[in-house]
Order: C-alpha cells, then sequence, then structure tokens
C-alpha cells in the first residue's frame, strides 16, 4: 500500500470500528462484516454491509444485501465497499440500477496548520448541554409533513450518544450565548475524527461553521492525535471549506443504498 492508501485504510477501519461499537449485532465473515441495530430501525447508517472481498458483482451485492438486511427485517440496503478500486467500479455499475443509490465519502487528513482566525467564540461542551440546540440541527432537514420526524431525530441523538461513550462527548457549538452550529471531536487511540459540522439554517455563512472546526482541529492537536480527518461527502461543497482549512483527500469510501 502506499502511504495514502495506508492511512485511508486506518480511517476506514476507525470509522467501522466505532460503528461496530454502538451496533445491537456484529456478524464476521470472511467476505466482510455485517452490523445490524434493530433498536434505530430508522437510522439507517446504523444497519450495514462492509464488503471486503472485491470483485462481486452488482447483482449479487444486491442479493447479498436482501438475505442479510432483508432478512433481518430492514427495508433499506446499505452497503461500504472497502476496496477503492472495486468501490468506483460498483458505484459505476450500480447507478444505471433502478432503486440504488451511489455516494462517494472522501476521507480529508487535516496536514496544513491554518492561519485563519475563527469568526465566533466556540465554547466546549457536553451532548447534553447542548441537547435542544444539536435536536433542532437534526430536525431541520426533514420536512415537517414527514410523520415519522420526531422518532427520527429521538434516533439520531440517540446515535450521537452511543457514539460519546466509545469515542468521547466532546462538543464545540458557536456562539456561546446564543449557539446556531456545533461538531464533534470523536477519538480512540491517536486518530481524531471532526465529524456533525452542522450550522442552523438561520444563522449560516457567518462563519460559524468554520469556528467550531478550527476549535475542534485544536483540541484534536492538544489531544496528540496522529491524525484528525474528515468523512466528507464528495459531492457536496463543504469539502471546499475543509481544503481551505488544510485538508487534504487520502482515499474514498463508495457505498451503495437502497431507500425503502
Amino acid at each position: 500500500m502506499s502511504g495514502d492508501a495506508t492511512i485511508r485504510r486506518r480511517l476506514l477501519d476507525f470509522e467501522l470500528g466505532l460503528q461496530a461499537a454502538i451496533a445491537d449485532t456484529v456478524f464476521e465473515r470472511a467476505l466482510g462484516r455485517a452490523c445490524l441495530t434493530p433498536s434505530l430501525p430508522m437510522v439507517w447508517d446504523a444497519s450495514w454491509i462492509a464488503l471486503e472481498e472485491p470483485g462481486m458483482a452488482v447483482d449479487e451485492l444486491a442479493r447479498l444485501a436482501d438475505e442479510v438486511l432483508g432478512g433481518a427485517g430492514f427495508g433499506h440496503r446499505g452497503v461500504h465497499v472497502c476496496n477503492e478500486a472495486d468501490g468506483r467500479r460498483l458505484a459505476a455499475a450500480a447507478a444505471s440500477q433502478a432503486g440504488w443509490e451511489p455516494t462517494r465519502i472522501d476521507y480529508m487528513v487535516w496536514r496544513e496548520p491554518t492561519d485563519r482566525r475563527p469568526a465566533a467564540d466556540v465554547v466546549e461542551v457536553k451532548l447534553a448541554e447542548i441537547a435542544n440546540l444539536r435536536q433542532e440541527l437534526i430536525r431541520e432537514p426533514f420536512p415537517a409533513e414527514n410523520p415519522n420526524r420526531e422518532q427520527i431525530v429521538a434516533q439520531l441523538f440517540e446515535r450521537d450518544r452511543r457514539f460519546g461513550e466509545v469515542a468521547g462527548d466532546r462538543w464545540f457549538a458557536a456562539a456561546p450565548e446564543q449557539p446556531a452550529a456545533a461538531c464533534r471531536l470523536l477519538s480512540q487511540g491517536d486518530l481524531g475524527q471532526v465529524e456533525d459540522v452542522v450550522t442552523l439554517e438561520r444563522a449560516r455563512n457567518r462563519g460559524l461553521a468554520q469556528a467550531v472546526t478550527l476549535e475542534a482541529l485544536t483540541k484534536s492537536r492538544e489531544a496528540g492525535h496522529e491524525i484528525t480527518f474528515r468523512a466528507a461527502d464528495g459531492e457536496e461543497w463543504p469539502r471546499l471549506m475543509y481544503e481551505k482549512l488544510g485538508f487534504a483527500k487520502v482515499g474514498e469510501l463508495h457505498t451503495l443504498h437502497r431507500y425503502p
């Protein structure tokens, strides 16, 4: 493996490990791993397959997902393709399959300290201290007419709590007087991950997301983390902000979804 490929694999193992730690059941097989979390049925990202074995065709992958996830009673399908080249191949093939939606996550490592200064004051808090803010941040993307919205919010918040138990309950909010943006720092060993960077719609374009990210980066460095990274949606604009803050892409993860 090249240097970046080795780092990418470490970051992937870190993420999959944390997700497995909060799952209800984990199955290990030669071709990969499956995590099932029926206690969070509306959190689709909490139940998935991580495919390690390369060379599988899309129809084989679909049958596997039906067997494992469908057999456990889930309506959604989610498959992480761990081999990067195989992920690109399967994502391209799945794009033409009815019902399947490929997504790309860019693993980005913080490599260049930035001289940017935060546009707002930031305070470090526990999840319980910003429970209302975090729930509002989760709620905003879901339309009010969605009859399951509050159940989804409650289950995603519970996932946040579980992650805090296994990887640290460290959140950063801005501004302290009336917080409207937050992010978290997950960590184990010498790895730190800045995640869940979100700003309320009414407070966007004020530099709050950048401010909380900068604070999380500072705290990660102070904690002695060898690597601090972000797993950013490869098709969304926020990854451009991370590039400006000194993050560099080291690899990708392709996931295939089929939603109910």
